[in-house]
């Protein structure tokens, strides 16, 4: 695949919408167009993987114990109202991607929404937070799997003594898979997709048939009723408050769809379609394994002193009380976390690619590059991989650290959809409610009903936000301080120094010259949307 002979082929096309979508952005089609609305649920499924999340996360996410903060009853309804917060934001993101249905994502609409005289630097600094998000994403969706992989060993056999360095090697070796899968077989990710989807609905069942009739369940009261302040903040609201963050980073990742918005036919149409289907799918599936789990995972303090050092682990076990079932089940668990890491990959490469396509990063014209034969940003792709590797390094010297960096990504995607969703809500009061079209678009909110969706999705936001600076416990030392509000500072400083050296070669969301041929005025525009718009 990497010898080619002759002239390199043109990118798979899509739809007359995604043509003039293109050129009314100022962008060229150098991506294929193989995506559709059910390979990219399958994708953005696959990349939440809600229900294996809401196993590992209800006991441990990110340094935040749910149980501990919240107990049983406490991961249940703080579960439920963090998927209503992210339904709003869906949903006002949903609306962005159908009128600008572009690979950059948020950095874009700020570029496009934002009043003019803070567009400029607004979108900057978005791009640099929702790059900050989505890297570090790469090296955590990967840490999972090997912590998986461990724990998998620890079961099979008990005298293996887990170190901090297997992690490190465990990890890399995955992104090895990533990288393998997002070049050499990146034409077939869309059907492979599929496929996962599907596997990935069947171990859906197969877990819930485990710990409902081989599990022994806690009395409903118990699990909807019991909450519990195990960290000493001395108040169970404070408590659920801190465990806020638990649901949130299994649910966050509105965006991830639309980074791929220029690999999917009929964008404007599609991707809001995909990006609501992939959202309630992935929040009812995890609600429902979250429920099953919490109903057999019996006493929160030996689950959590498990040796396997994974406490779901530990659940299903004492659900089998078997080697063999137990092994297995792992087993699919790591599966699905190889194609997660895959994914995440994925949307990171597009993320920074978008943006080093507008100049916004160091280095812009290498990593802008895009291969002519597999029409994939082969760099970005290496470039995503080759920050994995170095992130994934970090446990060697502190495992506090490591799950700092993945808490301080995840403030940077909150901040990026806050900063996007307050220019949309500025815009549709100010200027426009269809944004820069001339017609409705084929998802718009409106007025009344956009403005209220965008402000229930920014205190949401606020919320989330706020709650993943707190520490796991109260009184915490250097090591298990929560960093992200001085991250999240320092990547703002960052960005804007760079902004003062680059921010000449950054152009905001129309950075790319198309040849005069394909260059669309402002009449043509017109023309060009009543067409679609009409068809």
């Amino acid at each position: 695949m990497w010898l080619h002979r002759g002239p390199p082929p043109a990118p798979v096309p899509g739809t007359a919408a995604d043509d003039r979508d293109m050129k009314r952005m100022g962008k060229i089609q150098k991506l294929n167009r193989i995506y559709t609305v059910s390979t990219l649920v399958g994708y953005g499924v696959i990349l939440g993987m809600t229900w294996p999340f809401s196993l590992m996360r209800s006991t441990h996410s990110t340094g935040t114990l749910s149980l501990t903060n919240g107990g049983p009853a406490g991961a249940i309804w703080v579960y439920l109202g963090t998927c209503v917060g992210m339904s709003t934001v869906v949903i006002s993101m949903a609306e962005l991607a159908s009128i600008e249905p572009t690979t950059g994502g948020q950095y874009h609409w700020v570029s496009i929404f934002a009043p003019p005289k803070y567009r400029k630097i607004l979108s900057y600094m978005v791009g640099w937070l929702c790059s900050l998000g989505w890297q570090s994403g790469v090296a955590g969706s990967a840490n999972v799997g090997a912590l998986s992989i461990q724990g998998f060993i620890k079961v099979a056999n008990s005298d293996y003594n887990p170190k901090s360095w297997h992690i490190v090697l465990l990890t890399i070796a995955i992104l090895c898979f990533v990288v393998f899968f997002n070049t050499v077989l990146s034409r077939k990710l869309p059907g492979i997709e599929g496929v996962i989807f599907i596997l990935y609905l069947l171990g859906f069942v197969v877990f819930l048939v485990v710990f409902f009739v081989m599990g022994d369940r806690s009395p409903a009261r118990e699990v909807f009723t019991n909450f519990q302040d195990n960290a000493g903040w001395g108040s169970i609201g404070t408590a659920c408050f801190v465990s806020i963050s638990g649901p949130v980073i299994t649910v966050i990742g509105s965006d991830s769809a639309v980074h791929l918005a220029e690999e999917l036919k009929d964008a404007s149409r599609q991707l809001p379609k995909a990006m609501l289907f992939m959202a309630f799918t992935n929040y009812f599936l995890g609600f429902v394994m979250l429920l099953a789990f919490v109903f057999v995972v019996g006493n929160v303090e030996e689950v959590l002193a498990t040796p396997t050092g994974q406490p779901y682990i530990q659940v299903i076990w004492n659900a089998t009380q078997s080697r063999g079932p137990t092994i297995a089940l792992v087993a699919i668990i790591i599966f699905f976390f190889l194609f997660t890491a895959v994914n995440v990959n994925t949307t990171a490469s597009r993320q920074i690619w978008a943006f080093a396509r507008d100049g916004g990063l160091p280095f812009s014209p290498w990593i802008n590059y895009v291969s002519p034969y597999l029409h994939i940003p082969v760099n970005a792709v290496l470039l995503s991989w080759f920050i994995g590797c170095c992130i994934a390094l970090v446990p060697l010297g502190s495992n506090a650290a490591f799950l700092n960096i993945q808490t301080i990504g995840n403030g940077g995607l909150l901040s990026s959809y806050i900063l996007c969703i307050t220019c949309r809500l500025y815009h549709r009061n100010a200027i426009s409610v269809y944004g820069n079209l001339v017609k409705r678009p084929t998802f718009c909110l409106g007025k009344i009903a956009g403005n209220i969706v965008n402000c229930f999705a920014l205190c949401f936001l606020i919320i989330f936000l706020v709650a993943g600076m707190f520490p796991v416990a109260p009184n915490p030392t250097t090591e298990t301080m929560n960093w992200t509000c001085t991250a999240l500072g320092a990547t703002v400083i960052i960005a804007l120094l760079l902004f003062i050296q680059l921010g000449k070669g950054y152009l905001g969301a129309r950075a790319e010259t198309l040849p005069e041929s394909e260059r669309v005025s402002e009449s043509e525009e017109t023309e060009l949307e009543n067409k679609a718009f009409d068809a």
